[in-house]
């Protein structure tokens, strides 16, 4: 509700009553932020406005204003409640006036939540460990799988737990988890949220070959990338349809990682491996892959058979596609930065998904009933 305070003439220098008044909400907004506008009932002259109390002094020029116009003072209350002076030395016109000011009672969110659990610990053992940097008096959570569907859920009202605290998230269920949703609340009815997508998905694939020092996908390679890409539609259809499932605005991101050999120059290699990913990462943004995609190269660093220099090792001339959320966790055999392709883009119209190849078919089905994988990464 709007206050409406006139001033009158009492406490004006002028020879007219209620030159100006003055709206002004009893309550803030609960961060704190609030207003005062002053309405010009006359023409008026510019003036200063100085609004003291909650230990701050705020003073705000107000332009010449015409009648009926209105000009907004903001600030900041930081004190549930405060009590304001505010006066106006205009030369022409002085106002002296008092109005207090009253914070609502706590609402929205506040502090926040930190996963502990490593990612073994999320896939593996179905375990997801928080800690809360404010005291809840309670918590729930809610653990789907890959096909949108809530594998556990429960409201715990009866184990507190204090500022610096941990509390656990468990489930039974083998199944692939895409999310875990945790709500935390304190005694003042504030609350804070935390998404938590462990989904991450290796794209299996058959390793395309490369003339000698060159980038190019040949023409009679790309049947390997067409399986493969074909296999990441149907990822990228599974996340929509859990995106809708669980209300959620998740993006996918596709990344492709390059690897050489030892033969040539490391620096060299480098180059090579960087522009091979980028290829392929073409490929895929070129066949409408609405995902955001990036790419690097790791060159001779990240080789699968250790071998010593310039040893020519066709295991080593491959390349790793990945979808997932975040960007995977670097070390190893993953780089610590990225370049991008493309960023997301909608799902083309009448889009149809190709067939899904016939040797990744029980290999799909086993991941989503069985252990999952993935690095875990957080979400808004």
């Amino acid at each position: 509700m709007t206050i409406l305070a006139p001033l009158f003439s009492a406490l004006l220098s002028l020879s007219f009553a209620d030159p100006f008044s003055f709206e002004y909400p009893g309550q803030t907004e609960a961060s704190g932020s609030t207003y005062l506008v002053v309405v010009a009932n006359d023409d008026l002259p510019a003036f200063d406005v100085v609004i003291s109390g909650d230990g701050q002094s705020i003073k705000k020029s107000v332009p010449a204003l015409k009648s009926g116009a209105k000009h907004k003072v903001t600030w900041k209350q930081k004190s549930p409640s405060a009590k304001y002076q505010l006066v106006i030395d205009g030369g022409e016109i002085n106002a002296d006036f008092a109005f207090e000011m009253v914070k609502p009672a706590a609402q929205g969110k506040v502090g926040k939540l930190k996963v502990k659990s490593s990612r073994e610990d999320v896939v593996k053992r179905r375990t997801a460990i928080y800690e809360t940097s404010f005291a809840l008096t309670n918590y729930e959570y809610k653990v789907y799988d890959s096909d949108g569907d809530i594998i556990a859920q429960k409201l715990v009202t009866d184990a507190p737990v204090p500022a610096g605290g941990s509390f656990s998230v468990k489930w039974d269920s083998r199944a692939e988890v895409f999310l875990i949703y945790v709500r935390g609340e304190d005694e003042h009815g504030r609350f804070t949220e935390f998404k938590l997508v462990p989904w991450a998905v290796e794209i299996p694939h058959t390793e395309i070959n490369f003339d000698s020092a060159k980038f190019d996908v040949k023409t009679d390679e790309t049947a390997k990338l067409d399986e493969a890409v074909a296999v990441a539609f149907h990822e990228l259809d599974g996340l929509d349809k859990v995106n809708e499932a669980v209300q959620a605005n998740i993006v996918p991101k596709l990344y492709i990682v390059g690897y050489t050999d030892t033969v040539g120059p490391g620096p060299m290699n480098d180059e090579l491996s960087r522009n091979r990913a980028k290829a392929i990462a073409k490929y895929f943004h070129d066949k409408g892959f609405w995902a955001e995609i990036y790419y690097q190269g790791m060159g001779e660093r990240g080789l699968r058979v250790e071998t010593g220099d310039n040893v020519d090792e066709v295991r080593n001339r491959r390349a790793l596609y990945l979808i997932g959320v975040e960007a995977p966790g670097a070390g190893g055999q993953i780089p610590s930065k990225w370049q991008k392709m493309s960023g997301a883009r909608a799902r083309p119209a009448g889009f149809v998904l190709p067939a899904m190849p016939e040797s990744y078919i029980k290999m799909r089905e086993a991941r989503r009933s069985g252990s999952g994988g993935g690095d875990a990464s957080a979400v808004g």
